[in-house]
């Protein structure tokens, strides 16, 4: 599979990756993905983006406090 961002070959992975969905963050764990190594754009497959989708609206998921780094934006 192709980046659609800067056509290069996409890689297989898996680990973490976050979504933001209606103003929301989750981060999701242990799921399979396509990484780009030049830009690191992340796609997941569409089988997997509904399930995603079905947990998130029945709401089975755990809530976790995660402690994240947070830059000001407002420099430069």
């Amino acid at each position: 599979m192709k980046c659609a961002v800067c056509h290069e070959e996409m890689e297989r992975k898996k680990g973490e990756i976050d979504l933001r969905i209606g103003g929301k963050l989750y981060l999701v764990r242990n799921v399979f993905y396509e990484e780009c190594p030049a830009c690191g754009e992340k796609v997941l497959a569409p089988k997997i983006s509904q399930e995603l989708f079905e947990k998130i609206k029945n709401r089975e998921f755990v809530e976790e406090t995660v402690k994240i780094p947070v830059l000001d934006g407002t420099y430069g």
